[in-house]
């Protein structure tokens, strides 16, 4: 996914930049946690979530009435999250897969209405779709106009490294904390959540890590399979998407970084579309259709995805 087709998809405000200072120093023991490796089979889900409780509005009623959901979507963040599958001649993504679980779950139909990443909020407040969804973090979000959903997927940052193994080289030390890219040459996405990170890091630090910022993530593996970098720090889903690429030489180093919650948002004048929601997403969870799909997209992190951490 190159960043004109997703810059989206790395945007941050001063809220989300606070938050990922705060938590540079914070990285748990079961954040190592190996990917789970269940093949357990999609779930049943042809029981519809219980109804949300009464509340002001009638927006959920009104869905359920008519049977489909207006989704706004942007098919062009990229194959990492979600885009157009020509093939196939529909859409593709595990963030699809996750929308496609939500309106099963609660028996209604998507109606996919594609809107500009950056004008999507508007949409929303012209009620022009139902819901937002697509690489959205609640963080900046203006309460008394938008509602966020309880988080479906918790992004962390991850390292890249080139594999040894795929090389004959002998096996480096395995870097499980910043401080071992001391004098190191590591490549972020201008604007991004790992560059906000290693340069907050940075700044701590004399600029311990020699930072090559690039709008084109492309570019970024491409150098560092090339071993003009030494590791690359970006998003999860955009990390597995260039490991799952034929030829790949490259491996994940360390656990994951600051996981930051991505959520469907809706307008604050229709909670009852929000909890309906929230109990979909629940329920996704803990019947285990969430790690099917994220595991699909080999996204899966168990101690990140724990039902607690995703609480809304």
């Amino acid at each position: 996914m190159d960043n004109k087709k997703g810059a989206n998809a790395y945007r941050f405000g001063p809220a989300t930049l606070v938050l990922l200072v705060s938590l540079l120093p914070v990285v748990t023991a079961a954040s190592q946690a190996a990917y789970s490796q269940s093949t357990s089979p999609l779930p049943d889900l042809s029981v519809a979530v219980a109804a949300a409780d009464p509340v002001s509005d009638s927006r959920w009623a009104e869905i359920q009435k008519r049977g489909w959901i207006r989704v706004g979507l942007d098919p062009s963040l990229g194959p990492a999250y979600l885009y157009t599958d020509l093939e196939q001649e529909t859409y593709a993504g595990f963030e699809w897969d996750i929308l496609k679980a939500i309106a099963q779950t609660l028996q209604v139909q998507v109606n996919p209405v594609v809107i500009a990443w950056s004008e999507q909020l508007a949409a929303l407040q012209a009620d022009e779709v139902d819901l937002i969804l697509g690489a959205r973090e609640p963080l900046g979000l203006d309460s008394q106009l938008f509602l966020a959903t309880r988080p479906y997927y918790l992004s962390p940052q991850r390292l890249v490294v080139r594999d040894p193994a795929s090389r004959n080289l002998p096996e480096e030390p395995l870097i499980k904390e910043l401080s071992q890219l001391f004098g190191r040459k590591v490549g972020i996405v201008v604007n991004s959540t790992g560059a906000a990170l290693l340069e907050a890091y940075n700044e701590r630090r004399g600029n311990a890590i020699r930072l090559f910022a690039t709008s084109n993530p492309e570019r970024l593996f491409a150098q560092l399979q090339a071993g003009q970098l030494d590791a690359v720090l970006i998003d999860q889903p955009v990390a597995a998407m260039n490991l799952r690429q034929p030829g790949s030489r490259l491996r994940l180093a360390g656990p994951p970084l600051s996981p930051i919650p991505l959520v469907g948002v809706v307008s604050s004048q229709h909670p009852s579309l929000k909890q309906a929601l929230d109990q979909a997403i629940s329920a996704l969870l803990e019947n285990g259709t969430l790690q099917h799909i994220l595991e699909k997209w080999q996204l899966w992190e168990p101690a990140v995805m724990s039902p607690a951490s995703t609480e809304g």
